[in-house]
């Protein structure tokens, strides 16, 4: 396992850790993290559809949804179920915001 990996597992174990934690403070009704107690936030990640309008800009060309996931894990690491990630173009492309769709599961930035 690569170094990037690792990181990734860590982080997204991290995440689970501090959510289950926050919802054990809530069902004991004591929501406020105990007196010092460091809390450390790592940098927001961009959503999935921010970085395929990234992918869309790099690659000046429409790209179908199958390339856009192949994309998404070779440069981000980031893996995403399909239909999740054409649900969420298709809506931005109903909306007329960011992209907008040429043909079936294959879009394009907005001009």
């Amino acid at each position: 396992m690569d170094k990037q990996q690792r990181k990734l597992i860590l982080e997204t174990m991290e995440t689970v850790l501090e959510l289950e934690l926050r919802a054990i403070r809530q069902a004991l009704g004591t929501d406020e993290p105990q007196v010092g107690a460091v809390r450390q936030r790592g940098r927001k990640r961009k959503s999935l559809t921010d970085l395929s309008v990234e992918l869309l800009t790099d690659e000046q060309r429409p790209l179908h949804v199958d390339e856009l996931v192949d994309l998404l894990r070779e440069r981000y690491g980031r893996v995403t179920d399909r239909d999740s990630l054409s649900s969420a173009l298709a809506k931005k492309a109903k909306q007329g915001v960011l992209v907008r769709r040429v043909s079936r599961a294959t879009f394009e930035l907005l001009a």
